[in-house]
């Protein structure tokens, strides 16, 4: 079987799990610390400004710049960057910084966006269309690499535009730190990863789903006349290691309350049934250590090539310490 990767997904948000009550940033240093020597490949920050219980959560790119200095081999990556919450511009510049203080290990997820009441309460661009959204995308990927490759670089985009932009010092990885494009839409999303990106990352999907988005991806590569295989393949997803069915039947409980507060805060005025346990399951990675164990490999088999993964249990260390120690190894 081929060895995957494993990151870990900072939890920078409040709620981000059934014992995760407060927003800390101590322990959030504690875990990358634990992470990185338990070997993990990787961290994983996602970007909002309106997220999770009370919308308490952390700005990803400030965050990352703070872990990059008690990190030593670990790549730091968005899961994902949303297009319009810098201007292009700025975002080739802060990523170009990142990747400089963090000595080369810049990852740069990549999104069209989705949460439109933190676009419109931050006085952001939004458009209900998916269409406009992706575009925007778009335009984002092309100055940044842009700007990372060239001297000086002019570019008049749909959305954006730049006129003779510089950006140096430049990345320290080449050609340039590489771009992941997060998103399951197979028309779109999928049709612009096969063309711009060396990434490729989708949350939701069972290995059977997962599986079928891959031959969707390959299949937009062959008409792209890209390279399927420059494309790193992942899958983001929560994973517990318990043998406690109260373990899972909280897991259960908040995974349901956090999709009622998250419907109120997006004030989409509908009830979404409470999901089961075996619903549940079928989305994450829960159970005891064998269960996980031939889960992920199973992923595996479906052609995961890395694990970004947040560990339910957090603030303790348990799952990601039993992960790493008997999990990994097994694979």
């Amino acid at each position: 079987m081929t060895k995957a990767k494993f990151g870990f997904c900072i939890p920078a948000w409040t709620g981000a799990g059934p014992w995760d009550h407060h927003l800390d940033y101590k322990l959030i240093k504690n875990a990358v610390v634990q992470s990185e020597r338990l070997g993990y490949d990787s961290l994983w920050i996602p970007d909002h400004v309106m997220l999770g219980h009370n919308n308490e959560n952390y700005e990803a790119w400030t965050l990352m710049a703070a872990l990059t200095q008690i990190t030593e081999r670990m790549h730091l990556g968005t899961l994902v960057t949303c297009p319009t919450h810098r201007t292009p511009g700025m975002l080739a510049k802060t990523a170009a910084t990142i990747d400089i203080i963090s000595e080369g290990r810049l990852e740069l997820g990549i999104g069209a966006g989705w949460m439109r009441t933190e676009q419109i309460a931050y006085g952001l661009p939004w458009s209900n269309v998916a269409k406009e959204r992706i575009g925007r995308m778009v335009d984002t990927i092309k100055i940044v690499k842009g700007m990372w490759e060239n001297d000086s670089f002019t570019y008049k985009g749909q959305y954006y535009s730049v006129e003779d932009a510089i950006c140096t010092p430049k990345p320290i990885q080449k050609p340039h730190p590489n771009i992941w494009i997060g998103g399951g839409g197979e028309k779109l999303t999928m049709k612009m990863a096969a063309k711009y990106a060396d990434g490729w990352n989708i949350g939701d999907a069972d290995p059977e789903g997962y599986r079928k988005k891959l031959e969707v991806l390959r299949d937009h590569c062959t008409k792209q006349g890209t390279d399927y295989d420059h494309i790193q393949k992942s899958r983001e997803t929560y994973v517990l290691i318990t043998d406690r069915p109260e373990d899972l039947e909280a897991t259960k409980n908040w995974g349901n309350a956090s999709m009622a507060e998250l419907l109120q805060q997006l004030k989409y005025n509908v009830k979404v049934p409470e999901s089961s346990l075996a619903d549940w399951k079928s989305k994450y990675i829960m159970g005891t250590q064998k269960e996980v164990t031939d889960r992920v490999a199973e992923f595996i088999d479906a052609g995961v090539q890395l694990f970004q993964l947040y560990f339910i249990d957090y603030p303790t260390f348990s799952t990601m310490d039993a992960f790493a120690r008997d999990v990994i190894p097994s694979l």
